[in-house]
């Protein structure tokens, strides 16, 4: 959440150091996007192999992948027309206005249902008693 909180904040100051006409602030706050947006992958990838578990980890990223190729596009061709129309800063704005949508729809994702680390729960949990019982014979 964090990630994606950042990464919002991150789109923001872009949006809003265009303006100012400092080339280095925008590349500062570029790279500060990019830092989130890019981070915001792995923890995406990880987070959907651990809700869609016992499914392969390889099919959760594929429909991730195929998904994020779609509303990639889609987005490019949406931004470039409204970049026509109006402008840079009403562009980002609408940019930042999808990315505040996909923060609520991943804040409204149970993540508690992690499925895999509660499947691998009990394994390390009889491990964890197996090793009490050797300690309390004396046998560690």
């Amino acid at each position: 959440m964090v990630v994606y909180c950042m990464a919002l904040v991150g789109m923001v100051g872009y949006t809003f150091t265009l303006q100012l006409g400092y080339l280095s602030l925008v590349f500062v706050t570029a790279a500060f996007l990019g830092f989130f947006m890019t981070g915001y992958l792995g923890i995406g990838y990880e987070f959907a192999a651990e809700l869609t578990y016992p499914e392969p980890e390889g099919t959760s990223s594929g429909i991730m992948n195929a998904a994020s190729e779609i509303f990639g596009v889609t987005f490019t061709l949406i931004a470039g027309e409204v970049l026509e129309v109006w402008g840079d800063v009403v562009t980002n704005l609408t940019l930042t206005g999808l990315l505040m949508v996909g923060l609520v729809m991943t804040v409204l994702i149970r993540g508690k249902d992690l499925r895999r680390q509660a499947a691998s729960k009990p394994v390390v949990q009889a491990a964890e008693l197996e090793m009490l019982n050797m300690n309390s014979r004396g046998e560690a």
